[in-house]
């Protein structure tokens, strides 16, 4: 395991605070929580990080909620559930859904497996606490960008495979369907294309706690990469990507072709221009992002109010 911060983490850190305000801009937060309950810092695990918020819009009519669960991105070291609080009010108020907003340990310090066996943690809290909440887990929806995306495919390949069970934990249940957004997927892909300024090396070291070189002689190498493990029980998924990514490009691309290949259901939306990149969707008002954000919202709608759903999650 690391024992010291990694320039990229000092990198993802520095972009968590220069992008906090613009990815949520104070007026249209505010805005945007009018009218939502809020229930934050709820604890599903041990450690100051396993900690989840929830938002929903308050209803009298006895329905359930539909859930989307979000997994923030940072690169695999950086940061944290608030910097996604406008992106979780816009989906809790444009979906009618229970939106639950979760943090979890952060590499270096905390490599693989630590930070998915917290988030298995948390989607099983979740079923726990169906009932308290009115959430209906048989809609289900798992979303993150970046790191946050490989977190969320990881999740949606576990309860189909027992290997991964062993290492990451057993999830009481599935998701129905998934958005994911700028991830990573297939990690021997991402080292065989190597970033300037030792960046591959320093997210290789976040996500595992071994530089490139050593990662063979970490036993849970063979269980890093979501794409080895898609299988046609997949759920259903909104791919969002940019063509011309720094960090993730040719990913989505990579995923697309597993789902194909095993006849999984998806849907894509990606931008074109180099100025739309990296978690575009998250960044200002560019046509892309915007355009980006619709495709996401008509999607949840789709997925989780109109669809009938084809499974039952049992606590």
């Amino acid at each position: 395991m690391a024992n010291k911060t990694t320039l990229t983490k000092k990198l993802f850190l520095l972009v968590d605070k220069l992008f906090y305000k613009s990815q949520n801009p104070r007026a249209k937060t505010a805005e945007a929580l009018k009218g939502l309950a809020q229930l934050t810092d709820i604890t599903f695990a041990p450690g100051e990080e396993s900690k989840l918020d929830v938002l929903f819009r308050p209803r009298s009519d006895g329905k359930k909620y539909p859930v989307v669960f979000v997994i923030h991105g940072g690169g695999f070291s950086a940061g944290d559930k608030a910097y996604r609080q406008y992106f979780c009010a816009q989906i809790a108020k444009r979906i009618g859904a229970l939106v639950v907003n979760v943090n979890h340990p952060l590499g270096p310090e905390n490599p693989c497996p630590i930070p998915l066996q917290s988030l298995v943690r948390a989607f099983n809290w979740v079923i726990r606490n169906a009932d308290l909440y009115k959430m209906d887990t048989s809609r289900m929806l798992v979303t993150g960008d970046s790191s946050g995306a490989y977190y969320a495919a990881m999740l949606s390949m576990i309860p189909d495979h027992p290997d991964l069970q062993k290492i990451y934990g057993r999830m009481a249940g599935r998701f129905s369907s998934a958005v994911y957004i700028c991830g990573v997927y297939d990690i021997d892909y991402s080292l065989n294309h190597r970033l300037p300024f030792g960046i591959t090396t320093g997210i290789c070291v976040d996500i595992s706690g071994k530089k490139p070189k050593d990662l063979s002689s970490l036993e849970y190498t063979p269980y890093l990469s979501p794409i080895d493990f898609v299988t046609e029980h997949h759920p259903k998924t909104l791919l969002i990507y940019a063509k011309k990514d720094f960090f993730a490009k040719g990913q989505a691309e990579l995923l697309m072709e597993a789902f194909r290949e095993k006849g999984v259901p998806y849907e894509e939306y990606h931008s074109t221009r180099l100025l739309d990149n990296h978690d575009f969707i998250l960044n200002g008002n560019s046509l892309a992002a915007k355009r980006s954000r619709k495709v996401m919202y008509d999607y949840m709608r789709k997925v989780l109010c109109d669809a009938p759903t084809r499974h039952t999650n049992k606590k």
